[in-house]
C-alpha cells in the first residue's frame, strides 16, 4: 500500500486531473438521480400517491346506491388497497378549478404543509390545497360548509407544493352536489384501487358484494399500471433536463480515458521492466487498477460531500435550475459502483494496450 500511494503522490499532477475528471463523472450522475427521483416523486403525487398496482373499477347503473353504502362495503372489502375516485375537475367561481377527489376508505392521506387529516367521514372534512385555502379551519365550498383539517402539499420546491394547489380530497359521501350530479348525468363511478400487493381478490370481493347490494350494478376493471408508466416514461421536459448531466457525464467520461491514457503512457518502461522482471499480466492488472481504485474513491468521498453540503441549498437550486439535489444511502452505493466502473473502464484500453508492448521495446524506447 505505502508503495502505491507513493507512485501516486509521484504522479500526483496526472492524478489531480484524473481525481477532478472522476468528481465531473459523477456528480452529474448523482445529480441526475436525485433529479429524477424527485420528478417521479412529483409525478405520483399527480396521480395521488405512489403504489405497484393500479386499477380501475367502472360501475355503471349505480342510481340506486347511495355513496355511504359503497364506501361502506369499500371499507370492509379493501384492508389493503387505497380507493379513491379519479380527480374530477368542477369550476369554483371565487377560487377557479378545483379537483376533487373523493375518498372510499382511510389507507392514504396526501402529504401536509400544515393541520391533519380527515378523522370523519360523516363530519365534511377536507383536505384541501393552498390555493383552495392557506388555513385550518371553517369555509365554503360550491355551496356547502366544510371543515379544513389539513393542507395538501409538501415542502420541497415549488413543483411538489404545486401539484396539490387546487386539490380537494373529501369522503364519496361528502362531496358537493355539483359532483353528484356529473355521476347522476354519467350514471357511473370510476374508482381506482392502488396497492403495493395484488389488489384483485379484494376487488372481486367488493364488486361482489355491491351487485349483491344492487343486481343492477354492471362493474368493468382495467389495468392502470402500464398507462401510468408509459405517461411516466413520456415526459419530454424531464428528458431534457436530465439530458445535459448525461452529457457532462460521457464529457467528463472521455477525459478520464484520454488522462488514464496518458498517466499508462508515462509509466510504459516501469510496466515493461516489471514484465521483464517477471510480473505477470494479473499482477499488473491489479498494480494499475488500485491506484485508480485509490483516486476514484477519494473523489467518490469528496462528491458526496459536495452533494451533502448542495442539500441545504436544494429548495433554491430546484427552484431556479429545475434540478434537485439529495444524498441518501442508495445514492452512496451507487455512486461507488459507478466509481469504480468508471475505473476500470478508463483504464481497460490504454491498459489492454501497453500490456501488449514486448518489454525489450519499451525499454529501447
Amino acid at each position: 500500500m505505502r508503495r502505491i500511494l507513493n507512485d501516486i503522490w509521484i504522479s500526483k499532477k496526472i492524478f489531480t486531473m484524473l481525481f477532478i475528471g472522476f468528481l465531473l463523472t459523477l456528480l452529474p450522475i448523482l445529480i441526475a438521480l436525485s433529479t429524477r427521483n424527485y420528478y417521479d416523486e412529483h409525478f405520483y403525487y399527480s396521480i395521488n400517491g405512489h403504489y405497484k398496482y393500479y386499477y380501475s373499477i367502472t360501475l355503471q347503473n349505480i342510481k340506486k346506491t347511495d355513496f355511504l353504502t359503497l364506501q361502506n362495503i369499500a371499507d370492509s372489502s379493501f384492508s389493503s388497497s387505497s380507493v379513491i375516485t379519479k380527480d374530477i375537475t368542477i369550476m369554483e367561481p371565487e377560487i377557479g378549478p378545483i379537483q376533487v377527489v373523493g375518498l372510499l376508505n382511510n389507507l392514504w392521506k396526501p402529504p401536509l404543509l400544515q393541520g391533519t387529516g380527515i378523522e370523519s367521514d360523516e363530519a365534511n372534512e377536507i383536505i384541501a390545497g393552498k390555493l383552495i385555502s392557506d388555513h385550518v379551519g371553517t369555509m365554503k365550498i360550491m355551496g356547502k360548509e366544510y371543515h379544513v383539517k389539513g393542507i395538501a402539499g409538501k415542502d420541497a420546491g415549488r413543483d411538489l407544493i404545486n401539484v396539490f394547489n387546487f386539490k380537494m380530497y373529501v369522503y364519496l359521501n361528502e362531496i358537493p352536489a355539483s359532483v353528484k350530479r356529473i355521476f347522476d348525468k354519467q350514471d357511473a363511478l370510476e374508482l381506482l384501487v392502488r396497492s403495493n400487493q395484488n389488489p384483485k381478490n379484494e376487488m372481486n370481493r367488493f364488486i361482489s358484494e355491491v351487485k349483491q347490494h344492487d343486481p343492477e350494478v354492471n362493474a368493468s376493471t382495467d389495468n392502470e399500471s402500464p398507462k401510468y408508466e408509459a405517461e411516466k416514461n413520456s415526459r419530454q421536459g424531464v428528458k431534457e433536463v436530465l439530458s445535459y448531466p448525461y452529457k457532462l457525464f460521457l464529457m467528463a467520461l472521455i477525459n478520464c480515458v484520454n488522462v488514464s491514457y496518458l498517466w499508462i503512457y508515462v509509466k510504459r518502461k516501469e510496466i515493461s521492466l516489471r514484465k521483464a522482471l517477471g510480473a505477470s499480466n494479473l499482477a499488473l492488472f491489479v498494480y494499475i487498477m488500485s491506484q485508480l481504485s485509490i483516486c476514484a474513491g477519494l473523489a467518490a468521498i469528496f462528491t458526496f460531500f459536495v452533494q451533502w453540503l448542495l442539500t441545504g441549498l436544494n429548495l433554491t437550486i430546484v427552484n431556479n435550475t429545475s434540478y434537485f439535489v439529495s444524498l441518501n444511502l442508495g445514492h452512496i452505493i451507487i455512486g461507488f459502483l459507478v466509481t469504480l466502473s468508471i475505473a476500470f473502464l478508463t483504464s481497460l484500453v490504454p491498459l489492454l494496450h501497453i500490456l501488449k508492448i514486448e518489454p525489450a521495446r519499451a525499454l529501447k524506447e
